[in-house]
C-alpha cells in the first residue's frame, strides 16, 4: 500500500514539473513567435543580413514563424505535446548550435535576429539562455516518456488491456 502510493505521488511530481516545463517553454514561445510576426519586416531583414545565403534568409524568415507557432500550438494541446517538446529541442539545439559558431568567432559581425528582451543580450547571455530551454525541452521529453510508461502500466494493471492501451498512444 506504501508502494502505491509513494508511486502516485512520484507521478503526481513529474506531472506537475512537466506542466512547469511547458508554462515556462510557452513564455519563451509565445512572445518570440508574436514578436517576429509583429514586426515580420525587421525580422526578415535580420535575416537577410546574417552571414548566409539570402535564399536562405528567405526560407528561415518564412518558416521560423510558423514553426514557432506550431511549437506553441503542439505544446498546449495534450495530443501532439510530445511533437511540440521536439520541435522545440529541436529548433532551441540549432539556435545554440548557431550562436556557439558565431562566439567561437566564425564571422566578423553577426546581427542578432532575435527580438524582445533577448535583443539586448550579449552572444554568451544569449548562449546560456538558448541552453537553458534546450535543457527544459529534454527534461520535457524525458518527463512525458515517463510519464507515458507510466500510464501504460497503470491502465494494465487496473484491467484494461496494455496492447490496446499502447495502440491507443500510438
Amino acid at each position: 500500500m506504501e508502494t502505491s502510493i509513494t508511486y502516485q505521488t512520484e507521478l503526481k511530481s513529474k506531472r506537475i514539473t512537466l506542466n512547469i516545463v511547458i508554462i515556462l517553454l510557452l513564455v519563451l514561445w509565445i512572445p518570440v513567435s508574436i514578436d517576429k510576426l509583429s514586426d515580420f519586416a525587421v525580422f526578415r531583414n535580420d535575416m537577410l543580413n546574417q552571414p548566409f545565403s539570402d535564399r536562405l534568409g528567405y526560407l528561415l524568415a518564412y518558416t521560423l514563424p510558423v514553426l514557432e507557432i506550431l511549437v506553441v500550438l503542439a505544446l498546449v494541446t495534450e495530443k501532439y505535446r510530445k511533437a511540440g517538446l521536439m520541435l522545440s529541442a529541436l529548433l532551441m539545439t540549432a539556435f545554440t548550435g548557431y550562436i556557439a559558431v558565431a562566439l567561437f568567432g566564425a564571422w566578423e559581425k553577426l546581427p542578432c535576429g532575435c527580438g524582445s528582451v533577448i535583443r539586448g543580450m550579449s552572444w554568451a547571455q544569449h548562449f546560456f539562455f538558448n541552453l537553458f530551454f534546450l535543457f527544459l525541452s529534454i527534461t520535457g521529453l524525458y518527463l512525458w516518456h515517463k510519464l507515458q510508461s507510466s500510464n501504460a502500466g497503470g491502465e494494465a494493471t487496473e484491467g484494461g488491456s496494455a496492447k490496446r492501451h499502447i495502440n491507443s498512444i500510438l
